[in-house]
């Protein structure tokens, strides 16, 4: 049997297999911001910092939605002029991040991250 980071790294490469291209890399982080796997290849980026900020990202967006009682944190999608940033908690025990090109399908990222933290909750638990 595979072990947790085996069945986590295939999860993040069926990710970057169904958006090609589109994908410049993806991370499962712990929610205080601790890389679990990563495949932060592209660019140089540094998969400790990334995880750390979309933590605090994360984290922060969770406690403006309760302020301002906007209902539960989903996701932050941060659209940026070359890359966009989508950091979405897969449960209560990890955060997804992946790093797309600007020009990505956003409808096409949202249905394969679902699919993909559904497959992460499986794997580590609530």
């Amino acid at each position: 049997m595979a072990s947790k980071r085996e069945m986590l790294e295939e999860i993040l490469s069926d990710l970057a297999d169904s958006l090609g291209a589109d994908m410049l890399g993806s991370l499962v982080a712990t929610p205080d911001g601790q890389v679990v796997v990563s495949t932060m290849l592209k660019g140089g980026l540094s998969a400790e910092k990334l995880a750390a900020m979309a933590a605090a990202v994360v984290g922060t967006s969770e406690r403006l939605s309760k302020v301002v009682e906007a209902g539960d944190f989903e996701d932050a999608l941060i659209r940026c002029s070359k890359q966009n940033i989508l950091s979405k908690k897969a449960g209560k025990r990890a955060i997804l991040v992946c790093v797309i090109k600007s020009d990505a399908n956003i409808g096409l990222l949202n249905i394969e991250v679902e699919d993909a933290i559904d497959r992460i909750t499986s794997v580590l638990g609530v």
